[in-house]
């Protein structure tokens, strides 16, 4: 069989870059020649557990598309993602084999009947580790080291609401193997991630950004998360540029972006002009100086994404 490419989302966050590590890895004691891809630069986050448990960044896969009918089309398994506008570039000419999630299930169309395994946890490392189990395989100390930063990160230190017993449980377990104290390195890395104030604002503006759509209308959402928001507000305006810009170029609906704080755990959501109305629909709040406040929320996936989906799709 050929090589068969293990790959999250676009804007790869930690859980993304360490479920292609983990999954390619666990395919390859299988018996499958996997291999590791990414669609896009790691994070601080992700390149300080990269760093610290001495592992290479996946691949760059920018595009599965070929070239010609008669080229062989690429091997490829999804992880941490399904949405079509969130995969690598080209996916509909790719040879979708698996998809392994822990999101909402979204628009994704495949030939032929593939083998998917979607569960509500707060991290899919925790849904691969579940799959090491059942097919009895241990992970090196290395791989067990990014799964947990996974958790951690998707988690935010088992703050998020989405985080469940069986994540804990994991992490707790990896870093048996990977021989960390968790709740040390946990902050360790997420301080780490936390220390963005030196991007420009182009990237922050675009900080692990995903794209959604409902009722035929494309927003994205990004989401930074910071322990002090006052770095990040000071370059509020710049921020705010880049981001109408993209919504321009992209023609999206809207743009969107959270500026969480891990410490009070809580969201200031940022929108572009012309959202005021389906964001105060979306959260029964008012909007003042082209934001939200959203207290206890911390998680895109589960507190801000289906809200706004919801409105959109009306």
């Amino acid at each position: 069989m050929s090589k068969v490419y293990v790959t999250g989302h676009k804007s790869p966050d930690t859980d993304s870059i360490a479920a292609a590590i983990s999954y390619s890895y666990l395919k390859r004691q299988l018996g499958m020649d996997a291999v590791a891809a990414r669609a896009g630069e790691p994070n601080k986050e992700t390149k300080f557990a990269l760093d610290y448990f001495k592992v290479e960044a996946p691949v760059l896969l920018t595009s599965v598309a070929r070239k010609s009918e008669s080229d062989e089309k690429t091997k490829i398994i999804l992880v941490d993602h399904n949405e079509s506008k969130q995969c690598v570039d080209g996916i509909k000419d790719a040879d979708v084999l698996e998809l392994i999630d822990h999101h909402r299930l979204g628009d994704f169309e495949t030939e032929s009947p593939i083998f998917i395994l979607i569960r509500p946890v707060g991290c899919v490392n925790t849904v691969i580790y579940g799959l090491y189990k059942q097919n009895g395989v241990k992970p090196s100390k290395e791989v067990a080291g990014m799964m947990l930063s996974a958790i951690i990160s998707d988690t935010v230190l088992f703050r998020s609401p989405t985080c469940t017993e069986e994540d804990k449980k994991a992490v707790k377990e990896l870093a048996e193997i990977a021989g960390v104290d968790y709740e040390k390195y946990g902050m360790d890395m997420l301080k780490a991630g936390a220390d963005i104030s030196d991007y420009p604002a182009e990237k922050l503006a675009h900080n692990d950004t995903k794209e959604f759509e409902a009722g035929g209308k494309t927003f994205s959402c990004g989401q930074i998360s910071v322990m002090d928001v006052e770095p990040i507000n000071a370059k509020k305006a710049d921020i705010m540029k880049a981001l109408e810009d993209t919504k321009a170029e992209k023609k999206y609906e809207a743009s969107y972006l959270m500026v969480t704080n891990i410490l009070t755990e809580d969201t200031y959501l940022w929108f572009t002009e012309g959202a005021k109305d389906a964001s105060e629909k979306a959260f029964g709040k008012k909007a003042e100086n082209g934001m939200i406040y959203l207290p206890k929320v911390m998680s895109r996936k589960k507190q801000v994404a289906p809200f706004l989906l919801k409105v959109y799709g009306e």
